[in-house]
């Protein structure tokens, strides 16, 4: 009968009623029904999220690294540290391909090399981003501190015998590169790149006081330079060797007057008068 209790082994079971194992089965099915549905929305609630995360990032790195958002604007461009012999449109035109790539893109490092290999007066450049879509360059200028007669014209260097411009006559206030005239022998008047490089590099170490004087200099092949000033005196330099002590060493030498200044060895310079008769001591700086 429904509702009847039977006993087993002393247990007491309810047996359910005719057909109630039927509602049983049924209302699991139904639960396995619905948690499988709830497991569908769930795992479509992650793909869906899942898209949308991949649909924001695609497009910000689309705008940050290929939309005009971020573009290089070449009028935005800013250009410092020019002595007037590199305009800020010169600059521009090298960076000019790279307009409109976005500032994350841009190898500012590979961008200060091309400025200073494409404007042969800029010794260094220096690019850093202009937040949203500029640029800023600073120069660091090669500095013309000599002049070399050649083929067709003049060449003005810098102190490291780069030419930075040719020109018909030579510019006044450089120091003009000489041939040695100690080479008897062939009495060559034309001067090697190892020479100009020799002398470019002396006269870069010199304080702006002492190469105002210098009128003009010569280098052997072996390296000896020697100066020579604008009120005759001689300078002997000997090598290339301790540059910035022995130009500190001649601006204090040049306190005294003398006919020639002999520094190649800078820990015993000694000037002589134009006897021949050494001239007046100096105390001179000692190396650091």
């Amino acid at each position: 009968m429904p509702g009847a209790e039977l006993t087993v082994f002393g247990r007491r079971q309810v047996a359910l009623p005719r057909g109630d194992d039927q509602v049983v089965s049924t209302g699991l099915a139904d639960r396995l029904k619905e948690r499988q549905q709830a497991l569908r929305r769930l795992r479509l609630r992650r793909v869906t999220t899942a898209a949308i995360v991949v649909l924001v990032v695609a497009l910000a790195t689309w705008a940050l690294l290929f939309s005009p958002l971020l573009g290089l604007q070449p009028q935005r461009i800013s250009v410092a540290g020019s002595d007037g012999s590199v305009s800020d449109k010169q600059v521009r035109d090298v960076l000019a391909p790279y307009t409109g790539d976005s500032l994350l893109r841009l190898d500012t490092g590979r961008l200060s090399t091309q400025v200073s290999d494409k404007l042969v007066r800029v010794r260094q450049a220096q690019v850093t981003r202009s937040w949203p879509r500029g640029l800023r360059v600073q120069l660091t200028m090669r500095v013309p501190v000599a002049t070399v007669q050649g083929a067709d014209g003049y060449q003005v260097l810098d102190n490291e015998a780069v030419v930075l411009e040719r020109v018909p006559e030579a510019p006044s206030g450089l120091v003009t590169i000489m041939p040695d005239k100690t080479d008897g022998a062939s009495g060559s008047q034309t001067i090697s790149a190892k020479q100009v490089a020799a002398v470019t590099q002396v006269v870069g170490s010199l304080t702006p006081q002492t190469l105002a004087q210098v009128a003009s200099g010569s280098a052997t092949e072996a390296g000896q330079v020697t100066l020579t000033m604008s009120n005759g005196a001689s300078v002997v330099w000997g090598d290339t060797q301790d540059n910035e002590l022995k130009a500190r060493v001649l601006a204090t030498l040049m306190t005294t007057s003398a006919s020639i200044y002999d520094v190649s060895s800078p820990h015993r310079p000694t000037t002589r008068s134009a006897d021949g008769e050494p001239a007046a001591s100096a105390t001179t700086p000692q190396a650091s």
